[in-house]
């Protein structure tokens, strides 16, 4: 048994639940978040698997009885990390491999992408995910379902999870299906539900953004390609990043600009990481390592920044009704409205009414995006009402971005999440 794995079994003998309690407990500051930051902090975890670390240290730990051993979930932006303290209690072995197991269902997109809910074949959905979960982990996995009893159906190492379960339901339904061999790490009950949380792409874009930020600190100039601690699945970071937001693409069903907005501003007490305190594995290298500290995602309000494309021309009626949910808003969050067209209009603080807006007809989505623009006014995300027919930068700042669309489907932005603002006819 290696040190970390050791050090792991009395912190999570404390962070055992009581057997009386059956329901699932969130220990979000004691034993369990204690035991999971020692755990990702320890050298041998944390020099080997910096990427997976800084995931995990942004996992809320749940002990959760009902589980086989863990799992993953996602609540108003926030991901939970379930653990059955009593099973890692009995097989400490397997700790590690079904720590690095949960994180590749959060880097791969199995718990944010709809594209995996929903399947018509669910128990093949089941095993195209588990194998895609296990490939590229070294350490010890509980029987683990693996690509290769599968490879006759077609089945190849690198393949996508879409890839392998098409192949898998071909397979079926050819009756050329082998029997299964290996059991599932995991619990499958959140993967199974026929939908996905609202935003949850855009959640899953910025952890794997700040994770690469992070772990990246740690590694130096190195290339991630080259340095396998960098990469998550087999990919890096940049990489899962691309795969996550283009297969969105223009087509991409939006979501109800008021339901959005309430989405973008959750945020619930979690674990974060701060350059402000000293890294415990790096306590000389203040300011370039961060921290592991316990605050509050929106402590004061979180600064909004609220961009309002002018050349839409919007309607008094219009401007009402997004005024009336930025008072909403505002009951949470900071905002202030930019407006633009071709270029940066009148910027000033929400005071519960919208003014007048109106352009020459021209847009360009890019000046909001602006880093110094952006930096000026410490803002924690962006929601841009537009139509959405302009420039946008090619790659996506690094911080939330909401897309309020009237042309939801004619958008080609590949970054952000998007809602749709329905636009009703003008009267007479």
């Amino acid at each position: 048994m290696r040190r970390g794995d050791e050090a792991a079994k009395p912190a999570l003998a404390a962070a055992k639940p009581a057997p009386e309690r059956a329901e699932r407990r969130e220990v979000p500051e004691d034993e369990l978040a204690a035991w999971l930051d020692a755990f990702v902090r320890d050298p041998g975890f944390l020099e080997r698997y910096p990427c997976y670390a800084a995931i995990l240290g942004r996992l809320a730990p749940v002990a959760d009885p009902s589980v086989r051993r863990m799992a993953v979930s996602m609540f108003e932006g926030r991901f939970f990390l379930h653990v059955n303290v009593e099973s890692f209690m009995n097989e400490p072995v397997f700790l590690r491999g079904v720590l690095l197991h949960e994180v590749h269902h959060v880097a791969l997109g199995h718990l944010c992408h709809p594209k995996f809910a929903g399947a018509d074949e669910p128990e093949l959905m089941d095993l195209a995910l588990e194998m895609s979960a296990n490939e590229y982990i070294e350490e010890p996995l509980p029987d683990p379902i693996r690509w290769q009893p599968y490879a006759p159906l077609g089945l190849r190492g690198g393949q996508s999870t879409l890839e392998r379960y098409e192949l898998l339901v071909r397979g079926a339904r050819e009756g050329k299906l082998p029997q299964r061999g290996g059991e599932a790490v995991d619990d499958h009950r959140v993967l199974r539900r026929p939908s996905r949380e609202p935003g949850a792409v855009e959640q899953t874009r910025q952890l794997l953004l700040r994770a690469a930020e992070e772990a990246g600190a740690l590694a130096g100039d190195g290339d991630p390609a080259d340095l396998p601690g960098l990469t998550l699945a087999g990919k890096t970071p940049g990489r899962l990043i691309e795969e996550l937001t283009d297969v969105l693409g223009p087509r991409a069903t939006p979501l109800d600009w008021k339901t959005a907005l309430r989405m973008f501003v959750a945020r619930e007490r979690a674990p974060v990481h701060t350059y402000a305190r000293p890294n415990r594995r790096f306590p000389g290298r203040v300011g370039e390592v961060p921290g592991r500290t316990y605050a509050p995602r929106a402590i004061a309000k979180p600064s909004v920044l609220v961009a309002i494309d002018t050349s839409m021309s919007m309607r008094r009626d219009e401007l009402e009704e997004i005024a009336r949910q930025l008072q909403a808003m505002s009951e949470v969050a900071r905002i202030t409205v930019a407006e633009c067209d071709t270029e940066i209009g009148r910027v000033y603080a929400f005071d519960g009414r919208l003014g007048d807006v109106g352009g020459r007809g021209g847009t360009d989505l890019r000046p909001v995006f602006a880093p110094e623009f952006l930096a000026a006014r410490r803002v924690s995300g962006v929601i841009y009402f537009t139509d959405g027919v302009g420039p946008t930068p090619p790659a996506p700042p690094p911080l939330p971005v909401l897309w309020i669309l009237t042309k939801p489907l004619e958008f080609a932005c590949p970054w952000g999440q998007r809602a749709w603002l329905d636009r009703k006819p003008r009267r007479g």
